[in-house]
């Protein structure tokens, strides 16, 4: 998956603005049986996503701690605040608190069904039994909040918001990633594949850097069938999260270590 992310950025530029100045200069995707959203209006802001944690510099790991729980206990009424406001902005902002808790589970199931490895029981030491990161990555979100969350980003990649359409994408058919393994052929899967495809492209015509990227992505793999091509967007996606929250858990599991280290 790397060696296609490093073949892609060495040829996507070229790729993506012979499609880009192709697809201005025609007819807009269509696919049957697709919902082809409208064009995408250009954006005048950047979208707001996930809200940052607070910074723990110069401060005490008991204020730290402290500062966290209190930035976490209210997040399902953000969840509801930013949802209520009408804004496709917004309802991007909350999908990104939204998506932060199942990015948690999904990486908490991944790091427990890796093969033990050099370097890795420390992380898995640091790690435990996950509680206290899914805590911090869901405090109090309801399962029907995350369930919810396919249709505040849909709100806002059909407004145009920048990212919406990717993220989109890499949520799955309907927020089930499997169901691209287990029901290729569903009638369902299929129309959801097309209008992958189909805001792939229209996200790429209004500069949308994401879009852009899966565009010479899937270019890249022409050979591949639609529904292969997407899935190859969604793997991607996963893998480059799970190395990032790996990468993170390390970071923060090093100043454990070395208080391990010097107990000894």
């Amino acid at each position: 998956m790397n060696a296609r992310l490093n073949g892609l950025m060495i040829g996507a530029a070229a790729v993506v603005a012979v499609l880009t100045i192709a697809m201005r200069s025609g007819p807009g995707p269509a696919g049957a049986g697709a919902r082809v959203p409208s064009p995408m209006p250009a954006a005048t802001d950047a979208p707001q996503k996930a809200i940052a944690p607070p910074s723990r510099a110069s401060v005490s790991p008991l204020a730290s701690r402290l500062d966290t729980a209190a930035a976490h206990a209210g997040l399902a009424a953000r969840v509801e605040r930013l949802a209520r406001t009408g804004s496709p902005r917004d309802a991007f902002a909350a999908f990104g608190l939204l998506a932060r808790c199942v990015r948690a589970h999904e990486f908490d199931t991944h790091l427990k069904s890796l093969p033990m490895a050099r370097g890795l029981d420390t992380l898995r030491a640091s790690y435990g039994d996950g509680q206290r990161w899914l805590r911090e990555a869901c405090s109090d979100l309801s399962t029907s909040q995350l369930d919810a969350r396919v249709a505040l980003v849909e709100k806002a990649a059909v407004a145009g918001v920048p990212g919406a359409a990717s993220a989109w994408i890499q949520q799955g058919p309907f927020g089930d990633k499997s169901a691209l393994d287990q029901r290729p052929d569903d009638p369902l899967v299929t129309s959801w594949v097309e209008q992958a495809i189909a805001w792939v492209k229209s996200g790429a015509t209004h500069d949308d850097i994401e879009s852009i990227v899966q565009l010479g992505m899937i270019s890249l793999n022409w050979e591949l069938s639609d529904l292969e091509r997407v899935k190859l967007l969604v793997n991607d996606a996963t893998q480059q999260d799970f190395k990032d929250q790996l990468q993170r858990l390390a970071r923060r599991s090093t100043p454990r270590a070395l208080d391990h280290g010097i107990e000894r």
